[in-house]
């Protein structure tokens, strides 16, 4: 019967801490990390879509060749017929219009004349097709020329669209991994904890590691007074976290606990830490914290100055009078 008992309670503590609800940090963690997810799946269609650009630019940059060497050719032959156009023109000017009928009137006989004659519109005719296709050249050219621009521009909105597209979305995946990476250090200090009044998550106000304490309630004190917390001896300046989740209260300043913070934890808790060197941003007063958020930096302020830097930490229920914390900061810290 017993062992049925121990069994029944063990399978009832194990069902208690199944249906804890995961805290605010994990499920910051969780959509912190979908977004990761969904930024690289963008960012990989972005790839896809810079392979389908270069090949469009290579094709672009081809044809733009292409163009340039037809446009070098049409250059060159709308400066030949200009060429014979001027030689014809010389001709005109220096020998005179009638030159032509002169010369057949001169003919020895009318088939001599007829052969000169059709010598003479071969000519003619020669002109006007060079005039024609000077015409026809210089309007290809200038659509060479139309169609080689139309191809720069769209190279230039391509590549200047893809670096515009990929410099987004690689800033805001810096920007998403760099916020799983600061959720996934404050999970890393949480703990789910399910014992007893202590109902959620918590984290130790030191790195562990860095810590170590001992059971000193109602050690004795200068003046008659008791101990009435647990010193957590540390690193001067080392980063102090928030307890458990919930609000900062306030900060104040005074002889025995120097520069001190009060946290109410959703708990029902209130946390008094003594003796900091100072405050972080998230511990001003009003602030909304979670459970291992940095508030504060380790110190010897008050009547601690000149010894060993520690937190004097306090735990109140519900705001009342202290009761011994170590337990608590035990289960989390170790």
């Amino acid at each position: 019967m017993r062992r049925l008992l121990v069994a029944s309670c063990a399978l009832i503590g194990a069902a208690a801490v199944a249906v804890l609800p995961l805290s605010a940090v994990a499920q910051d963690l969780d959509g912190a990390r979908d977004r990761v997810s969904t930024l690289q799946e963008e960012l990989q269609d972005v790839s896809e879509r810079y392979e389908q650009i270069v090949a469009a630019t290579e094709e672009l940059r081809a044809e733009l060749d292409d163009l340039e060497r037809e446009e070098a050719r049409l250059v060159e032959q709308a400066e030949s017929i200009d060429e014979r156009l001027a030689i014809r023109a010389r001709q005109v000017y220096m020998h005179g219009a009638g030159t032509e009928l002169e010369t057949l009137l001169a003919a020895e006989g009318p088939n001599v004349a007829v052969e000169r004659a059709s010598f003479f519109a071969t000519i003619q005719q020669r002109e006007v097709a060079d005039l024609e296709d000077a015409v026809a050249v210089r309007a290809r050219l200038e659509q060479t020329r139309e169609l080689k621009l139309e191809r720069e521009e769209q190279l230039e909105v391509h590549t200047g669209e893809l670096a515009e597209l990929r410099e987004g979305i690689e800033g805001e995946l810096e920007g998403a991994e760099q916020q799983v990476a600061a959720l996934e250090e404050i999970a890393s200090r949480q703990r789910t904890i399910n014992q007893g009044g202590q109902q959620g998550t918590y984290a130790c106000p030191l790195d562990p590691w860095l810590t170590h304490f001992i059971d000193s309630w109602g050690f004795a004190r200068s003046g008659g007074r008791s101990h009435k917390g647990t010193d957590m001896m540390g690193p001067m300046g080392a980063p102090v976290y928030a307890f458990t989740d919930g609000v900062i209260l306030r900060q104040s300043n005074n002889r025995l606990g120097g520069r001190t913070l009060y946290l109410r934890g959703d708990d029902n808790q209130v946390y008094y830490y003594a003796h900091l060197q100072g405050y972080a941003p998230a511990g001003a007063a009003g602030n909304r914290v979670q459970a291992g958020d940095h508030i504060a930096y380790n110190g010897n302020t008050g009547n601690a100055r000149g010894g060993p830097a520690h937190i004097h930490f306090e735990r109140h229920p519900g705001g009342g009078s202290a009761v011994n914390p170590y337990p608590w900061l035990a289960r989390a810290c170790f």
